[in-house]
């Protein structure tokens, strides 16, 4: 159990990465974990348990513009674990319970 968490959240890290620098190019991803560290006291290896934090922080930074990198990382994301579960599928009832906290959360509990 303890390695697909360690494994889910090495991915959701990557995914985070590799979603900023698709969005924002590699020096401002640094910029952001730097300034995630700074302002909220939240270090990189630590956005898989403080989701709704970064959540915050990307909102409160960039406004309607973190939706993009938001989708980014989900997408980043599913794509790495459906290689790994192709039978991996969320569905939700309607769009007020799609959010990037929940997908996130549910995609965790699913893999």
């Amino acid at each position: 159990m303890l390695d697909l968490l360690s494994e889910f959240k090495r991915g959701l890290l990557e995914a985070m990465d590799e979603g900023l620098n698709q969005v924002l190019g590699e020096a401002a991803t640094q910029t952001i974990y730097f300034h995630l560290q700074r302002k909220f006291r939240l270090k990189r290896e630590n956005i898989p348990e403080n989701l709704e934090v970064f959540g915050f922080a990307l909102e409160g930074t960039f406004r309607a513009g973190a939706l993009v990198i938001e989708k980014a990382i989900m997408e980043n994301l599913y794509s790495r674990l459906s290689l790994k579960n192709k039978n991996l599928r969320l569905k939700y009832e309607n769009a007020e319970q799609f959010n990037f906290v929940n997908y996130i959360t549910d995609l965790k509990s699913i893999c």
